[in-house]
């Protein structure tokens, strides 16, 4: 090994003595086999490290600089393949850097084959049931700060607020979904990514992101575009957009047309459609239909009173969205602006004192402005 460091510092150009070879350690050992792997690469004409400027590296074999320094070539080495860069710092010589941590890694490829796309899905599918898990906490979270809300109410008669109000209202619902969701997640996790893709009525709000709801409402506004135009192409009577869209036409519609939407003046595939429009459940008999729209519509009223009382300014975008949506109205790809007149206008025609609008008028006239726009937004078709 010593008579191997002396010839390679020979080569390099250093003189080694028996005092300064004693000094040798480990670390220099191997330093060494590095600079005698670049003297074996510089044989074969491919220059080890580009960067190293070191005149012993490119020598001729006259040690002697000529006169004139224009007739010196200039050597300008290519920069050596990168295997031969990492191959002998992966040894971990001394002074060396780790190659995963100085070379960025490439992005890894998408998942191909049967294999591949089943790792990746259940993959996702743990990253669902974290969510779940962190969502139902927040439920119960919401259960306890409900439950101080309504003993203060209760007790001290305490006034609630809109969003004490609304927080309430969906988190007896979510406790209502959470019987179903938890035997799901108990006995058939694997089929949870499914359920919300297919049944997200089943799932509690609080285990909804942000871009499941967003794909939610996309597909809420689908299926009441289809309904909207079906209505429009097959409408015959005087009740049209124009007219909906005045606050003195509606009133006068109101009157003369009121008793026409009385809910015991509706057949059951209208009542059917009246809930489907509103994101309701629209199985079931006459009677279940219209208690389950009943229902929507009283909290919508109640809604109403808070919205009127604290002002649409209070309200923050998500708030403005979920508002217009719960009303069956467009709640995408519209300006806060557009958000805050159509809500004003529902509660103009909900709360008003002309004439008592019906609900089942209000979600009927929604089905003709679904698609009205303010001057505003002048990008999209009035």
């Amino acid at each position: 090994m010593t008579g191997m460091i002396v010839r390679a510092a020979s080569r390099l150009g250093h003189q080694v003595t028996a005092r300064n070879l004693s000094s040798v350690t480990q670390s220099s050992i191997r330093v060494t086999g590095i600079l005698i792997r670049q003297q074996n690469l510089m044989t074969r004409n491919i220059p080890a490290v580009g960067h190293f400027h070191r005149s012993a590296f490119y020598s001729t074999s006259n040690s002697e600089s000529p006169k004139d320094p224009k007739d010196t070539p200039i050597v300008q080495p290519n920069p050596a393949p990168m295997e031969d860069l990492t191959y002998p710092i992966g040894f971990g010589a001394a002074g060396s850097v780790a190659p995963e941590k100085s070379i960025s890694k490439p992005p890894p490829p998408p998942p191909t084959g049967v294999v591949g796309k089943a790792k990746d899905f259940f993959r996702k599918g743990k990253e669902i049931v974290i969510q779940c898990k962190d969502g139902v906490k927040l439920l119960w979270t919401n259960k306890r700060i409900v439950k101080d809300l309504k003993k203060a109410q209760k007790e001290a008669g305490h006034q609630l607020t809109r969003r004490e109000f609304q927080l309430i209202q969906k988190t007896d619902i979510d406790l209502k979904r959470l019987v179903p969701f938890g035997l799901v997640f108990i006995f058939a996790t694997e089929y949870i990514p499914l359920i919300i893709i297919f049944a997200p009525q089943l799932i509690p709000s609080t285990c909804v992101t942000p871009s499941q709801l967003e794909g939610r409402r996309k597909k809420i506004h689908e299926k009441r575009s289809a309904m909207t135009e079906k209505l429009i192409r097959l409408n015959r009577r005087e009740i049209n957009k124009e007219a909906l869209a005045n606050y003195n036409s509606f009133i006068n519609i109101a009157k003369r047309y009121g008793e026409g939407f009385d809910y015991k003046m509706i057949d059951r595939e209208h009542m059917a459609s009246f809930c489907r429009f509103m994101d309701l459940n629209g199985f079931g008999p006459k009677f279940m239909l219209t208690k389950r729209l009943d229902k929507h519509m009283s909290y919508l009223k109640e809604d109403d009173l808070l919205l009127q009382k604290e002002g649409l300014e209070s309200l923050t975008f998500s708030e403005l969205q979920l508002a217009n949506e719960e009303r069956g109205m467009r709640s995408l790809e519209v300006s806060r602006e557009h958000l805050e007149k159509s809500l004003a206008y529902w509660l103009k025609v909900s709360l008003s004192k002309d004439a008592a609008v019906p609900p089942a008028l209000l979600v009927f006239s929604r089905m003709f402005l679904l698609h009205s726009t303010f001057k505003s937004d002048s990008s999209k078709k009035q």
